[in-house]
């Protein structure tokens, strides 16, 4: 793993005070990464001067519309056409990339930075209904839904084509910090204050179970509890979990909601956990996930579910919390080896990307076994042949008896998984 903190990837124009970062997200090509932070601004820079320290533009566009510190930024699906961003100002802004002229107001026009911005992303839908601060945002795997929740205890959610609200989710007690869609298309986890995970139905948008096992014995407050559903769609994990006194990430199973397994290690509260969105296959080793951890105790620990301990971790990588991760896979291995990369952000302003190679996590798996992996949860493909992509999927809930079938076929499967999972990781 290596690690690369650049100097210049900051939220201050004067280079005197750092304005904390509290969110990031790359776009689906890996070219941009997004941050935004405590200025009230998003800014996207170009990853290629991250990772391979070329001396051109770095900061590619600075978007300005919110009147409030930004607390999540994320990419729709596919090909990254939106950029949603929801702020303590309790408004949801969908930006789209403007392939005309400059359009004043919607970048700042400081080059302080860096050199002259070069790509304009205009707000193209405002989206209203929280009555406090916006926390967390996600686009469906198919980007048909996005959902946001906040410090209002609610959960809203817009249909990610007209930007309409379909449904209020009302279900928590407190503040809603964080949700993940299940790549199968089935449910959304949603985390909050009141020391639950919630899954609810995007069929008929109804609560399905709640979680509240893992959180329990939690006594730490955090910014966020920014949950992460596996690729696979197996399990989801969850933030700002305990297991008696000790702060851990626990991984919820999927149909049993139960959390017999943990990802421990972290000596505060995790405040947020991303799985990359794929599944890696090391040499003849059986496929895994790969989840990242952080939070309070300043550190990343990253883990393959085929092992029970962390294969990368580092410690006091900030001076302040991690507030949130992001991944981007490499269609192929480089010259160095990279595979994938993960990048952190910090109360403290500051970011970290780390690299990691093929040696490390193995190589992605093929989409096609991939999707099959999603077909035993019920999810089909846009046309339901082997050559859906992620950007075409559209999930299709079991509503046919072949679907059905696959399901049941699945519940051997899991069990076995499960009981592998738990001898390795010593549950």
């Amino acid at each position: 793993m290596r690690i690369t903190k650049p100097e210049w990837l900051r939220h201050d124009a004067d280079k005197k005070k750092l304005s904390a970062i509290f969110s990031l997200d790359f776009h689906p090509d890996g070219t941009r990464l997004a941050t935004s932070g405590m200025d009230n601004k998003i800014r996207l820079w170009n990853t290629r001067a991250i990772t391979a320290k070329d001396q051109e533009q770095r900061l590619i566009s600075t978007l300005s519309s919110h009147s409030g510190a930004v607390l999540c930024v994320r990419f729709s699906h596919g090909d990254g056409r939106y950029l949603a961003s929801g702020a303590d100002d309790m408004v949801v802004l969908i930006w789209e990339r403007d392939e005309g002229e400059f359009m004043p107001g919607n970048l700042s026009a400081s080059s302080a930075l860096s050199g002259p911005l070069s790509e304009t992303w205009r707000p193209m839908r405002r989206l209203t209904g929280h009555e406090s601060d916006v926390c967390d945002l996600a686009w469906s795997p198919d980007n048909r839904f996005l959902a946001t929740c906040g410090l209002d205890n609610t959960v809203l959610v817009w249909d990610g084509a007209t930007f309409e609200r379909v449904a209020k989710l009302t279900g928590h007690e407190q503040f809603v910090k964080g949700l993940t869609f299940d790549p199968a298309g089935k449910y959304l986890a949603t985390q909050s204050d009141d020391k639950t995970m919630r899954i609810w139905r995007t069929s008929d948008w109804a609560q399905h179970a709640v979680v509240s096992r893992p959180f329990e014995d939690n006594l730490f407050s955090t910014y966020f509890r920014r949950p992460s559903w596996s690729p696979d769609g197996d399990c989801v994990a969850a933030a700002n979990a305990a297991n008696g006194k000790v702060p851990v990430a626990a991984v919820v199973s999927r149909d049993e909601w139960t959390a017999d397994l943990s990802f421990v290690g972290h000596r505060a509260a995790v405040e947020a956990v991303r799985f990359n969105p794929n599944v890696f296959r090391r040499a003849e080793s059986p496929a895994s996930c790969v989840c990242a951890a952080g939070g309070q105790d300043r550190g990343v620990s990253v883990w393959l579910t085929s092992q029970h301990m962390p294969i990368a971790a580092a410690t006091n990588l900030f001076a302040g919390n991690l507030m949130d991760l992001a991944w981007h896979t490499a269609p192929a291995a480089g010259d160095d080896g990279v595979v994938a990369v993960l990048a952190a952000c910090s109360y403290d302003g500051t970011v970290a990307v780390m690299e990691f190679t093929e040696a490390e996590l193995g190589r992605p798996i093929p989409a096609q076994e991939q999707q099959a992996m999603l077909r035993k949860h019920g999810w089909i493909g846009r046309s339901g042949g082997d050559d859906d992509d992620a950007s075409g999927q559209r999930p299709m809930l079991a509503e046919s008896v072949e679907q059905l079938r696959l399901e049941q076929l699945a519940e051997p499967a899991a069990a076995d998984r499960d009981s592998r999972i738990a001898q390795i990781m010593d549950a």
